[in-house]
């Protein structure tokens, strides 16, 4: 979906609609660097690229869909404030979605979303991995840990 989003996007948006997306994308590393987890900015990014399409159905659909992507965008935000290159990596899909469509370049923005889309999908398992094998190295005494140990 967010790829024949930004594909459209890309066809149909004004310089109007272009200023608003890089506004948007600005505003995200804006509320970062305040110390926010830019969770609100990042949806408002995916919703000026909708509304770039100028069919309000894709806006409507994203704003229902948004309940759903802020509990993800809440997790991968988080876990981007832990690692950098998780950060460097979402700055780097949203500027290229930003730029592909203000060139109008229906492929080109097809695939920087889609990719966005994967590479969060990706993001959010790797966290996942991390965290429990962090929670299993903390539960799990090892041999000749005293930790439960009965001597």
């Amino acid at each position: 979906l967010e790829g024949e989003v930004a594909a459209l996007a890309a066809q149909r948006a004004d310089d109007v609609a272009v200023e608003r997306i890089l506004s948007a994308l600005a505003a995200i590393d804006a509320a970062v660097a305040a110390g926010g987890d830019g969770v609100e900015e990042d949806l408002h990014f995916h919703r000026t690229v909708a509304a770039a399409t100028g069919n309000p159905q894709f806006t409507r659909l994203l704003g229902f869909l948004e309940q759903y992507q802020r509990d993800a965008m809440t997790v991968t935000r988080a876990n981007e404030a832990m690692r950098e290159d998780f950060m460097e990596q979402v700055r780097g899909e949203h500027r290229e979605i930003a730029h592909a469509i203000a060139a109008h370049d229906t492929e080109r923005a097809r695939q920087a979303a889609t990719t966005h889309m994967l590479r969060a999908a990706r993001r959010i398992e790797e966290a996942d991995a991390s965290v429990r094998a962090a929670l299993s190295d903390a539960l799990v005494p090892r041999r000749g840990d005293s930790k439960g140990s009965a001597t």
